[in-house]
């Protein structure tokens, strides 16, 4: 059974903790961090994959909706307020569901099966999604504009996710397709390519330097490595030939 990453967002420490009670007697749900604010959730999320959000909307700072509206690809999100009064904008954010505090688990069970079933069906969606992916020798055919693209492996520098889509950064071109980053990951050499972040990929042997939380191609572009993975790529690279 595939575990699903989650995190609660909230300023107040013991809604964060009725949530966390509740998630506990869910299976396959991790609870990978709590936050406290909306910028420290922000922070989170640039960082590493989230399947499931719990989010308060009255936060100092910045709200939860206005935590939502800026992101690009939000996971999926179920709202916690003792306000009732937000429920039209929020459903407007396409959040899963909304819940008011203090948090009964029978709701709670209702809106956690919700994302569960939806997490499922875009997780069969992307199975059949890599079933579109041709693999041979050392190059791929992915499908961009209604057409078959060869994509040989020497020549991505680096792969961007760009929500449901991925964009291949290659020596003399770009390509888009429909697919994910966790598709191709499971198709890429493992040894020559490397998830730096939750939204790249970067060919190993295209990697002309390390500057702080940024790896610069040879194609002169930065490309964004999130702390929790640049250990494994310093590791990584240290086995090949780091002096």
């Amino acid at each position: 059974m595939k575990t699903y990453t989650c995190i609660i967002v909230d300023d107040e420490t013991l809604a964060q903790e009725l949530v966390e009670t509740h998630l506990a007697k869910i299976p396959n749900v991790k609870v990978v961090a709590k936050c406290h604010t909306a910028m420290e959730a922000m922070g989170v999320l640039n960082e590493q994959e989230v399947d499931i959000m719990f989010l308060d909307i009255e936060m100092p700072d910045l709200t939860g909706l206005e935590l939502l509206k800026s992101l690009n690809d939000p996971p999926y999100t179920i709202l916690t307020t003792a306000y009732s009064e937000y429920a039209l904008e929020s459903y407007e954010l396409n959040v899963v569901d909304y819940l008011l505090k203090p948090v009964r688990f029978d709701r709670f069970f209702k809106a956690i099966s919700k994302v569960l079933d939806s997490l499922k069906t875009k997780q069969i969606g992307e199975n059949q999604n890599d079933q579109d992916i041709r693999t041979k020798g050392d190059y791929i055919f992915v499908r961009s504009d209604y057409k078959a693209v060869k994509i040989r492996f020497d020549d991505i520098i680096y792969i961007e996710s760009i929500q449901k889509y991925v964009k291949f950064h290659l020596t003399d071109k770009k390509v888009v397709s429909l697919m994910s980053l966790s598709s191709l990951l499971k198709i890429l050499p493992r040894d020559d390519f490397f998830k730096c972040h939750k939204s790249f990929i970067v060919n190993f042997e295209k990697i002309e330097g390390i500057e702080g939380n940024q790896l610069i191609m040879d194609s002169k572009t930065r490309v964004p490595v999130s702390k929790t993975l640049k250990a494994d790529l310093i590791q990584r690279i240290d086995k090949k030939r780091l002096l």
